[in-house]
């Protein structure tokens, strides 16, 4: 009885305080629970002190029951991005009374993100703080790299397959690729989601060395005229396997193209490497024709007659060529002697005369054929009777083409195979490049001057 006295004494003058998160916990203000915890001594003493006595058993068990049950909800809950999310986890342990009053549905864990949820127990509303993470690295698969020394592959290509939950990944190589020295390396190559989340992927490098020098084409032999211009880089080009953008050099410094004789030129290139190509050409320097005539003037008399010719610009090279070796065949007249000294003097004749032998027709197409930029070559045969005419590159492959008329066929041949030639004027030039073997005579319409594809 003295204890329940005195424990009644003393609540009537001590107030007691709870914390603010206690507060918020129970939801009752600090104001309620002072004026609740006030209590007044009066004549029933006894009776009050029983009912306080027993009341304060029943509410110190039931507040430490209800308090042990909040107590079981997490105030900050964490998951991995893309994982599952249902109300147990906010929950220490059972606790089935509680309601989640937020709907979790709606929560997108693939994306991270912080979520306020809402959970009721015993009528009082509670707070946690869900939080969506990534700290998983993105993953991909090493593509094994070749590559020359000195050189790097862009750092893209060596990784596939990747994949984060986040949908970007950031590939960069993981410091500088070591590709001085020739070798078996590995290479690290990182891997970064767009929350920064890092992972390496080692990526096997084959480091070789260079050691194929460059490829030059166009080189062969030349002739020249003596007095004449040589231009020595034309149609000269150089490709290499790693390199790019070189360049082609010539040593011409034994080359005299006033004097009559031959001379040995150098052309030479050397790689990013070091290795370097050279080939030698042998330049013919002849002595001036009587006839010789400068090829710029014979291509300028010949303009006018090519744009006469090729009135549009939409022919190609097929139709272009059949329009020239039907003009040189009907608008020359044939005769039986001409100076075939140099073919720039027999085309002037065969231009500015409209007559010629077979040289006269070769030389006037020829013109026609370098203006239009169609590659073009001599050829000439004899049996009982000496023949000349062009070798054509058209279509890629190189055919006969004869404007002049002759004692079997009175009109043009063209785009024949050697197999096609006339028999009295068996071929008998030499160094030419390799014809054309498959015919395509079924293909041209001499009529609208075509090639049927």
């Amino acid at each position: 009885m003295v204890f329940v006295l005195i424990y009644i004494i003393a609540m009537k003058n001590t107030r007691v305080t709870y914390s603010a998160e206690e507060l918020a916990m129970y939801g009752i203000s600090n104001a309620r629970y002072r004026k609740r915890r006030r209590f007044r001594i009066n004549k029933t003493l006894p009776i009050t002190a029983g009912c306080v006595v027993m009341g304060f058993g029943i509410g110190v068990t039931g507040s430490i029951y209800v308090k042990s049950e909040f107590d079981l909800i997490k105030p900050e809950v964490s998951i991995e991005t893309g994982s599952f999310v249902n109300r147990d986890v906010f929950f220490a342990g059972e606790l089935d009374k509680a309601n989640v009053l937020t709907d979790l549905s709606k929560i997108d864990t693939k994306v991270p993100g912080t979520y306020q949820i809402t959970i009721s127990l015993y009528g009082k509303k509670v707070n946690s703080v869900l939080e969506v993470r990534d700290t998983t690295p993105p993953v991909g698969n090493a593509i094994p790299q070749k590559v020359l020394e000195g050189h790097a592959p862009n750092v893209n290509d060596t990784v596939s397959d990747l994949y984060d939950l986040s949908g970007t990944v950031y590939v960069d190589y993981s410091g500088t690729p070591d590709t001085r020295t020739a070798g078996n390396k590995m290479v690290p190559v990182a891997l970064t989601d767009a929350y920064g989340n890092v992972s390496v992927v080692e990526v096997p490098f084959t480091v070789f060395s260079d050691t194929t020098p460059p490829v030059i084409e166009g080189c062969k032999d030349l002739t020249v005229i003596a007095g004449d211009p040589i231009k020595l880089m034309e149609g000269i080009t150089v490709s290499d396997d790693y390199s790019s953008n070189l360049s082609v050099d010539v040593d011409a410094s034994q080359l005299d193209t006033s004097t009559p004789g031959k001379y040995d030129i150098f052309y030479y290139s050397t790689d990013n490497a070091g290795n370097t190509s050279t080939v030698p050409v042998t330049v013919t320097v002849k002595k001036r024709p009587n006839n010789y005539v400068y090829p710029e003037e014979v291509y300028k008399i010949a303009q006018p007659i090519y744009d006469e010719i090729i009135d549009r610009d939409d022919y190609t090279d097929v139709e272009k060529a059949m329009r020239i070796f039907k003009w040189a065949n009907e608008a020359i007249t044939y005769v039986d002697t001409s100076d075939k000294s140099h073919w720039t003097g027999a085309a002037v004749q065969g231009f500015k005369t409209l007559h010629g032998d077979c040289y006269n027709y070769y030389a006037c197409t020829k013109a026609l054929l370098d203006i239009a930029g169609i590659e073009n070559e001599y050829v000439y045969g004899s049996g009982k009777w000496w023949h000349c005419w062009n070798l054509v590159k058209l279509e890629g492959k190189w055919y006969h083409c004869d404007a002049c008329r002759t004692r079997t066929h009175s009109s043009y041949w063209f785009m024949r195979t050697d197999a096609e030639l006339d028999p009295k004027f068996p071929m008998k030039s030499t160094g030419l490049p390799a014809r054309a073997t498959e015919s395509v005579q079924d293909r041209l319409d001499f009529t609208i001057l075509t090639i049927y594809q």
